[in-house]
């Protein structure tokens, strides 16, 4: 398993979309993280301040994290930064 960590942003400019489709799209999203989390493939964490949030997750293969981010509703429009994460050994 190798651990990613997730940085999605949602664009600068306002969606031109109405504020029900916006709302489901946004709530698709958040559903498709909760479910990552149930089966403890992803940890989501909101940005502080920003809008966006940090996203620790679990894959088997680049294959995976790309079916994970993919799977994302609202991922063609976030921009995502992704860091490979070290496993630590002692």
């Amino acid at each position: 398993m190798s651990k990613f960590l997730v940085f999605n942003r949602p664009p600068t400019h306002h969606l031109k979309r109405d504020a029900a489709t916006a709302k489901q799209a946004a709530a698709k999203c958040v559903s498709h993280f909760m479910k990552l989390g149930v089966m403890e493939q992803a940890q989501v964490f909101p940005i502080v301040g920003l809008k966006g949030y940090a996203t620790l997750v679990d894959v088997k293969d680049h294959a995976h994290l790309k079916q994970i981010l993919s799977g994302n509703p609202m991922g063609n429009e976030e921009t995502y930064t992704v860091i490979a994460l070290a496993d630590l050994k002692d």
